[in-house]
Formats: C-alpha cells, sequence, structure tokens
C-alpha cells in the first residue's frame, strides 16, 4: 500500500512539475521528513537508476520515471503532496 501511494505521489508530483535536467555528475540521496511524518528518499545509482525509498521500504526506478525532474525536487514533492492517510 505504502509503495502505490508512493508511486502515486511521485506522479502527481511529476503532473505539476516542469522539466529541468540537473546532472551534477555524481552519485547523491536526497531526503525529507513530510507533515504526515514519512520519511522520502531517493538516490541516484550512477547507472540511469534511482532507489526510492519511504520509510525504509526501497525500490528501484529507472530515470524516465522521474520525468526529467532532479531529485531534490522530486523528493520535496513526494513530502509536499505526502498525505496522512
Amino acid at each position: 500500500m505504502k509503495k502505490i501511494l508512493f508511486l502515486t505521489t511521485l506522479a502527481i508530483a511529476l503532473t505539476f512539475a516542469s522539466c529541468s535536467n540537473d546532472d551534477d555528475g555524481g552519485s547523491k540521496c536526497e531526503s525529507c521528513t513530510s507533515n504526515a511524518g514519512n520519511k522520502f528518499e531517493i538516490c541516484d545509482n550512477g547507472d540511469g537508476t534511482y532507489t526510492a525509498s519511504e520509510n525504509g521500504v526501497s525500490e528501484t526506478l529507472p530515470e524516465e520515471e522521474l520525468g526529467g525532474l532532479s531529485i531534490k525536487l522530486a523528493v520535496e514533492l513526494a513530502c509536499e503532496l505526502d498525505l496522512e492517510v
């Protein structure tokens, strides 16, 4: 259920965000904790994939699923759009 909620939140975030290309050439992670208390983190694996985590539950996403967003913006939007269920 959390995985579906995270992916739905990420999809909604992608709908409302403009595309950007933020390639700083290194592997990095961005994280935040939403007002509902959920921790989101996305890490660049450096190979065109990302590891997305919500409250410690992780999955690997292809670059296309970020829709051109930087990982920082994707995480910020996930936190902003997270609703307490």
